[in-house]
Formats: C-alpha cells, sequence, structure tokens
C-alpha cells in the first residue's frame, strides 16, 4: 500500500478517518522517500598495508516515510482534537503496522514508530501536522497468511517461501492445541525437526493445552503469554529429535524456519495447528 496515493492510513490498529483526517503534502519537504530501503551502504575498513578496503557486506538503511496530515474539510484543529491525535500517533514505543488505503490491489503494510510530530500553523491556527514515521526494516511486508490444521495423527503439507530478504529465512509463529503427550514438527527441506514434550503443561478448561511458538523471538509462551520453561517442553540434556527426512537424530533445538524454495512441513501428533508467517517485499516506500 502506497501512502504517494492514499487518502487515509491506519496505525496501531486505529484508522484516520475514524479522526476525520485525510493524507496532504503541505510543502515539498513532506515527499522524503530517500530512506526508503533501497540504499545500502558497504561494511569496510581501509587496509593499511596494500591501500585497498576489506569489505565485510553490504547493510541496507530502514525505510523512513514522511507525510502530512489536515481535516478532511480542511478546517482548523481544535484543541481537544490535537490531543486526540497525537495520543494516537505516540501510544506506542514498539513497531506497530503502519498501512496505507489506497486500494492497491497487492497489500503492503510496515511495522513502524511516529518518531515526529509537528505542527503547521497557517494564519495563528493549527492546519495541519507533517509526521514522521520510522520503520524496523528495509523491507514491506505482504498480507499475513494464517494456515490452520486439525491433525488426527499425522499431517504432511507444503509453504513456498518467495520471500525477498537477503538470507530468504522466515520464522514463523506457531500455535499449538493439544492433549498429546508429544508433537514433532519437521522441515525436510530444512532436514531438521523440533520435538515439543507436554507432560509438564496444564491442560487449559478446553481440555488442551496451549503452546506458542515464536521462532524469531525463540521463545515459548502459554495462553497468557507466559514464559514456559525449557524443561516443560522436554528440552533438557537427554533431548533429542527424530528427523524423516535424514532417518537421523539431532540434539539441538530447531527453530522452525522457512528457506527460500518450498518447505515441506511434516506435523506427528494430533493437535490444532496454527502457521502465521507473512513475507517481506523489497517494493520501497510503495
Amino acid at each position: 500500500m502506497s501512502f504517494l496515493t492514499a487518502k487515509s492510513f491506519v496505525y496501531n490498529g486505529k484508522n484516520s478517518d475514524d479522526y476525520n483526517l485525510i493524507i496532504a503534502w503541505i510543502n515539498s519537504s513532506d515527499i522524503n522517500i530517500s530512506e526508503n530501503g533501497l540504499n545500502m551502504s558497504l561494511e569496510k575498513t581501509n587496509n593499511k598495508l596494500n591501500n585497498t578496503s576489506n569489505t565485510y557486506g553490504v547493510q541496507s538503511e530502514n525505510i523512513v516515510i514522511y507525510f502530512s496530515i489536515v481535516k478532511k474539510d480542511y478546517t482548523e484543529i481544535t484543541r481537544l482534537e490535537s490531543i486526540q491525535i497525537n495520543e494516537w500517533l505516540s501510544s506506542s514505543s514498539t513497531f506497530k503496522i503502519l498501512a496505507f488505503n489506497d486500494d492497491d490491489s497487492y497489500p503492503l503494510h510496515y511495522y513502524a514508530v511516529c518518531t515526529q510530530i509537528e505542527d503547521v500553523i497557517v494564519g495563528g491556527k493549527l492546519f495541519g501536522k507533517e509526521l514522521k514515521f520510522e520503520t524496523n526494516s528495509p523491507f514491506a511486508f505482504s498480507k499475513k497468511v494464517e494456515k490452520k490444521y486439525d491433525i488426527v495423527s499425522s499431517h504432511v503439507f507444503y509453504i513456498n517461501n518467495t520471500s525477498n530478504v537477503n538470507n530468504n529465512i522466515i520464522y514463523p509463529k506457531i500455535i499449538l492445541e493439544t492433549a498429546s503427550p508429544t508433537i514433532v514438527i519437521e522441515n525436510t527441506l530444512d532436514k531438521k525437526s523440533v520435538t515439543i514434550s507436554t507432560n509438564d503443561i496444564p491442560f487449559e478448561s478446553n481440555g488442551s493445552k496451549y503452546i506458542n511458538m515464536n521462532s524469531y523471538n525463540m521463545s515459548v509462551t502459554d495462553k497468557n503469554d507466559r514464559l514456559i520453561p525449557a524443561y516443560k517442553l522436554g528440552w533438557n540434556n537427554t533431548y533429542k529429535s527424530y528427523i524423516s527426512a535424514t532417518n537421523n537424530y539431532i540434539s539441538t533445538i530447531y527453530w522452525v524456519r522457512f528457506i527460500k524454495g518450498l518447505n515441506q512441513l511434516k506435523i506427528t501428533g494430533s493437535c490444532k495447528i496454527i502457521i502465521e508467517y507473512e513475507f517481506p517485499r523489497k517494493a520501497g516506500c510503495l
């Protein structure tokens, strides 16, 4: 979704329409897309012996988006309205979804924090606000995908990783509801698996045990978002997990990931499983 053609936007779960606001271009400094995630800088040091540079790779700049907002009828923003707008835009110190309502057939969103709000005064009246959003990535993201399966004993399904990230690795969130003593999640393309023991995890009121595995943050939590200790998952000194793709075992914890290509996931154990992921798109500020 592009802020260049959009009239409204969504940030931290709220729509600018709720505040009677539209996106506007008040002056030329608003249109600043130089930090669009497409600029890369070399990481290097000078070699004093032969006058050449040692290059260690490249680093991409995170996307920064500037635009302004005014009321839909272009009237003065009152003091109370200004307070409400500022409260909304500064409500989070962590990165939240920023999306633009431009009716594009290929929607994108960003994860951003509003780091600057400047009042625009015209004729002694508050006419608009100039905004600056800084993202946590050089990428936009496609719509979040959520796959749900109700597995009786075992199931195999496929996820095609078409991301644009440099290492082409995506780390999903996996939510399990199960009464089985053991669940095994294997990625045959990656030739790795993780085994989760549920014996020490309490049942919820619905008769199932709830496990939320966040591979990106390398954390496992319960239904109340409390961390589950590793030993309660069977991750101890005797831990091992079977890999059918290699007919072998590993003794290290595998945080499920999708590598480039068609990933085949094999789930063993009766459970309800939800897998959430989203693919980065190197679209710049579009």
